[in-house]
């Protein structure tokens, strides 16, 4: 079984960040991960409001910091976390590759992207359904795409699409957007991007082997319209990756861990940080604060 003093769970931005502080505090870390260091930034085209980085892509920011985390020789497992039990003085952490146990745990999951859970989402999941953009999008060159969603995410990525698609149909449910007005101003005048507003995807359609393309549904005049596409990239919210700790009592009715000013839940040093908590703001910036905050605490502990 592998011990460490710190099992952080999640190699995302607050995971980066935590184990930097403790691994600065000379703290023994392991650090866990399921996917490719840098988390859901991999998955990212371009990020413009990390301090430091006027425009940066997603998997240039994750590979700084995985490098910046190598330089303090950190061991990474990666494995599926499956469940964390707490023990008398202690977590055991059950993973799919194995246990490992650690005096302190931080949770820095993250969230995943929330499905449409529409007619033919599924069938066609990896054959013109993707959640990554950023993976996805050069196959689909000259072709005309459909984006799903209202916040930054979804203007994000039919920003990035733009570059490659022949068109970039983005719907939105409403009349109203959560993405940052520069952001929604820039796809107004991009050409190819078209805006379907009180609107929403109610299956996706295809043959009996690849999307062919969407029907869509005006939620205002009830207006059914087909189009024809080669890809669908739904960005309509996030939903926690907390499972591992259902049976802990420190999660919220949508599933967020509950913590306090220090990042801690009702379980002594048992810790969240970044997306996967509840909180107001999940940005890039504010994951690497929740780690901060987290190791800091720990670290004062361990001292």
């Amino acid at each position: 079984m592998k011990k460490a003093t710190v099992a952080i769970i999640g190699g995302g931005p607050a995971g980066v960040a935590a184990t930097i502080y403790l691994k600065r505090a000379l703290v023994d870390v392991i650090l866990i991960e399921k996917g490719a260091p840098g988390g859901k930034i991999n998955f990212t085209a371009e990020i413009q409001n990390y301090p430091g980085f006027e425009i940066i892509n997603g998997p240039d920011l994750a590979f700084k910091l995985f490098e910046q985390v190598s330089a303090f020789d950190v061991p990474f497992t990666y494995g599926d976390v499956e469940k964390v039990i707490p023990l008398e003085n202690s977590f055991l952490i059950k993973t799919d590759d194995g246990d490992i146990e650690a005096d302190f745990v931080i949770y820095a999951t993250g969230t995943k992207e929330r499905e449409l859970n529409v007619p033919g989402e599924q069938k066609y999941n990896g054959r013109g359904v993707s959640f990554c953009a950023v993976c996805d999008g050069p196959f689909y060159k000259g072709e005309t795409v459909v984006v799903v969603g209202g916040g930054n995410s979804a203007f994000q990525e039919a920003l990035y699409l733009a570059g490659f698609a022949k068109e970039v149909y983005l719907i939105h449910r409403s009349q109203n957007f959560r993405a940052d007005p520069v952001m929604v101003e820039k796809a107004r005048h991009t050409s190819n991007i078209h805006i379907i507003l009180d609107s929403e995807v109610i299956e996706v359609l295809g043959d009996e082997q690849i999307m062919t393309g969407v029907e869509v549904n005006n939620r205002v005049t009830k207006e059914k319209q087909v189009i024809k596409a080669k890809a669908l990239f739904p960005y309509i919210g996030q939903l926690p990756m907390t499972d591992p700790l259902r049976d802990l009592d420190v999660l919220d009715e949508r599933g967020y861990i509950k913590v306090d000013a220090n990042m801690e839940t009702s379980v002594r040093n048992l810790f969240g940080a970044g997306d996967v908590t509840a909180k107001g703001l999940r940005q890039i910036v504010t994951a690497t604060n929740d780690g901060a905050i987290a190791a800091i605490e720990i670290s004062h502990r361990v001292a």
